[in-house]
């Protein structure tokens, strides 16, 4: 398979390609202004700016970009956006920013598979060791998912019967926080069908804590133990106000109209919440999260509740709000089709600066990375394989496992591949496991669950 660069337009963009910079812009970029510039240095950071001057084109990073610059190209794009086969949503999305050119690496698509490598030349012994570490972390965190929704479930219907406590809650998040189950179960929640409240409860709460820790950490910041008991927490009762909703409505798999009784009974639920976990004494930020997480960028979104100003939603609150949507999508429900995540990834890039906060969803997007853990990837050689590792300086190069042969013979014991190590092999596409996988809403699910290593 040959590798060459070249130049496309935004239509021409295809799977298999990986955009190396943007060559032509929409004419915004010829004098910037403050709105372009806070979007630029917050999802484009790390990028390299051509800006013309009177003495020539220069190259300047993005905090040293002013308004009022004419920006004439953008170069070394960051992992998250450097690659045209993350979704079918790409062109649409890159086309609303106003890039329409760029120079790709074209990996193309070979006429036959690569030769195999050996086994042992596609994984060292240490990755094959902490994938097997991983999966075992996955057959804990199955029960454990499950206990911490039931704990959820235990403490809206207490507060049903006015008896409030979050004690059995606090204890499942401490659970989690112990075994370090985090990563397993943010696998499970794109794997395993889910509900509208209970375990989605659960799986934002742990997708919100690896993403939040995942910014302190590469904003320099720590992330001790104490901060991640408060994004688990956070998420954990992020919907306790809808313990005040009827339950009929509550699990009711019909759609309410916006202007409906039960929608505004619905949407009581964020009032509701805050105001009860300011009774129970907990933190500011997790009566914050339960406030505000409905609470759009723009306030006059017919979607966006309570009505207040934005300043008023901390940013960990906009970072929940994120994860709660992202949830609400790729979780399989029995009323609605999911999303694989990077088609929930295109959509909520589409409604960044309107529904969420561009920053913030920056931070997301590195983290939750192209192909996230538990995804069900096509590779070069037209074997399935599903992602069980990423790494967060080459997320276009994830450590999988691969589960189905090329010939379509379902495997039973399993394999390790690093796409880092074994670069002669690509992701050619990603799959709708739950599409693929249907001959039961989890099947899916137990494949994974039944990878054998040996």
């Amino acid at each position: 398979m040959t590798e060459s660069l070249k130049t496309v337009q935004v239509d021409d963009l295809r799977p298999g390609m990986r955009l190396h910079e943007v060559v032509r812009l929409d004419s915004k970029y010829r004098t910037i202004d403050s709105k372009t510039l806070a979007f630029l240095q917050a999802q484009l950071a790390g990028a390299t700016f051509v800006v013309a001057g009177d003495a020539g084109a220069r190259e300047v990073g993005a905090d040293q970009l002013k308004v009022f610059d004419e920006i004439t190209a953008i170069r070394a794009l960051p992992a998250a956006w450097a690659h045209a086969n993350v979704v079918e949503d790409t062109v649409p999305a890159l086309q609303e920013l106003g890039f329409y050119g760029f120079t790709v690496e074209d990996h193309g698509v070979p006429d036959s598979p690569p030769a195999r490598k050996r086994l042992s030349d596609q994984a060292t012994p240490e990755t094959v060791a902490e994938v097997k570490e991983f999966l075992d972390h996955v057959s804990v965190a199955q029960d454990q998912r499950a206990n911490a929704a039931i704990a959820v479930e235990d403490m809206l219907e207490r507060g049903r019967r006015g008896k409030y406590a979050t004690d059995v809650a606090e204890a499942a998040v401490d659970e989690i926080i112990k075994s370090g189950a985090s990563t397993a179960i943010q696998a499970i929640a794109g794997l395993k069908s889910s509900d509208q409240t209970y375990a989605h409860c659960v799986d934002t709460s742990v997708i919100f804590q690896e993403t939040y820790a995942d910014m302190l950490q590469r904003t320099g910041q720590q992330a001790p133990p104490a901060v991640k008991r408060i994004t688990l927490i956070s998420g954990f009762m992020h919907d306790i106000g809808k313990s005040k909703v009827p339950k009929d409505i509550l699990e009711s798999t019909a759609r309410f109209a916006a202007d409906s009784k039960e929608m505004m009974l619905m949407r009581q639920h964020a009032p509701e919440g805050a105001q009860i976990l300011s009774d129970l004494g907990m933190t500011k930020e997790t009566i914050n999260v339960a406030h505000y997480h409905h609470v759009k960028v723009d306030n006059s979104l017919n979607n966006s509740y309570p009505a207040v100003d934005y300043s008023e939603v901390m940013p960990i609150t906009r970072l929940a709000a994120i994860v709660d949507v992202y949830q609400a999508l790729i979780g399989k429900r029995s009323y609605k089709r999911n999303w694989v995540p990077g088609k929930a990834v295109g959509l909520l890039m589409k409604l960044r600066g309107t529904e969420f906060d561009e920053r913030m969803l920056g931070h997301f997007l590195h983290s939750v990375g192209i192909y996230p853990i538990g995804s069900l990837l096509r590779l070069s050689t037209g074997d399935l394989a599903f992602v069980v590792s990423i790494d967060p300086q080459a997320l276009e190069h994830p450590v999988v496992v691969v589960v189905e042969s090329a010939a379509g013979e379902r495997l039973t014991h399993h394999h390790v591949i690093d796409l880092r190590q074994a670069q002669d092999i690509t992701v050619a596409e990603v799959v709708d496991h739950f599409e693929y996988y249907n001959a039961s809403d989890d099947e899916a699910f137990d494949i994974f669950t039944n990878i054998n290593l040996g």
